[in-house]
C-alpha cells in the first residue's frame, strides 16, 4: 500500500510544478502588496485630491504657470530618484516613507493627466448636447 501523506514531487508533472511555482510567487506578491494597503490608498487620494486643488488654483492665475509646472516636475522626479536610486546610504531607514510618497507621486501624476482633459470634454459635450436644440414652427410665416 502507498502512503498517501509521503512527498510525491517526484510523481509531478513539470506542467503542475511550474504552476505550483507560478502560485507560490504570484500569491507572495500578492501578500507583500496588501501589507499597508489603507495608507498606499489614502496617499495615493491625498496626491489626487492635490492634483485638482493644484490645477485649480494656477488655472486662476495664467502668471505662474510656467514656474509650478517646473516645480511639480521637480517634485515628482524628486521622489523617483529617491525611489529608485539605491546608492543613498541614509535610504534604507526611510525607505517606507519614500515608497508612501511614490504612492502620492502616482496619484498627483494621475490627477493633473485626467485633469487636463477636463476642459475639453467640456467643450465636446457642451458642442453636442441633445437637450439643446430650437423648434422654429414660424420659418414659412415671417
Amino acid at each position: 500500500m502507498v502512503d498517501d501523506n509521503s512527498d510525491q514531487s517526484g510523481n509531478r508533472t513539470r506542467l503542475f510544478s511550474a504552476i505550483l511555482s507560478f502560485w507560490d510567487k504570484f500569491s507572495g506578491k500578492l501578500k507583500k502588496l496588501r501589507e499597508g494597503l489603507p495608507v498606499k490608498v489614502l496617499f495615493f487620494l491625498i496626491g489626487f485630491y492635490c492634483a485638482t486643488a493644484f490645477a485649480t488654483v494656477i488655472g486662476q492665475t495664467g502668471d505662474w504657470d510656467i514656474l509650478s509646472a517646473g516645480l511639480a516636475v521637480a517634485i515628482v522626479e524628486g521622489i523617483g530618484v529617491l525611489m529608485y536610486r539605491s546608492s543613498f546610504a541614509f535610504l534604507g531607514r526611510i525607505r517606507k516613507m519614500i515608497t508612501i510618497f511614490n504612492y502620492w507621486k502616482a496619484g498627483l501624476t494621475l490627477g493633473l493627466f485626467l485633469d487636463s482633459f477636463k476642459y475639453e470634454v467640456d467643450e465636446f459635450l457642451e458642442s453636442c448636447n441633445p437637450f439643446n436644440f430650437e423648434i422654429n414652427i414660424f420659418t414659412g410665416l415671417w
